[in-house]
């Protein structure tokens, strides 16, 4: 890498008490620092840049993921080359993942996820509960089978 944007680089970041080298210059979608390539119009994520500088280019299909899950971290020991799938299970893995009513998208309650199984468990069709619950009767098949709002799934299966 040229001299000139590790100096540029370096600038950019200071060192926190985790051993974070947290970046201070602008930031892209999802908070992940950002470096415009001196002399283009391309920027690049820092963290893949700081990457790429210790330890070569990305290979096709990787992503770089921080182990420290602070996307301001740009310390090349706090990153690792994985795929999408395993940087979907270690978010999993650490609980940052947005489920349930976590998730801003969510339609439903737990306590409504709670009605439907028991509805289900007396009988009622799962067309009448999407009509009941103003979701689609696919959404109720997967909720009944536990491959949607698993958590719930799985603690009143617990309880039993």
């Amino acid at each position: 890498m040229d001299n000139i944007i590790k100096q540029r680089f370096d600038a950019k970041w200071r060192k926190d008490k985790s051993g974070c080298w947290i970046w201070t210059a602008s930031t892209a979608g999802k908070g992940y620092g950002q470096f415009r390539i001196p002399g283009t119009r391309r920027n690049v994520y820092a963290h893949r840049l700081s990457w790429e500088m210790r330890n070569g280019p990305v290979p096709d299909g990787k992503l770089v993921c921080h182990r420290c899950d602070n996307p301001l971290c740009v310390n090349p020991a706090h990153l690792f080359l994985g795929d999408a799938e395993a940087n979907l299970k270690d978010m999993a893995a650490k609980g940052r993942h947005l489920y349930g009513e976590r998730n801003a998208q969510a339609k439903l309650t737990e306590k409504q996820v709670r009605a439907i199984h028991a509805l289900a468990a007396k009988g009622a069709s799962q067309r009448a509960i999407s009509e009941k619950f103003g979701v689609g009767q696919m959404t109720i098949n997967r909720i009944v089978r536990g491959l949607r709002w698993r958590h719930v799934f799985e603690a009143m299966r617990r309880k039993k």
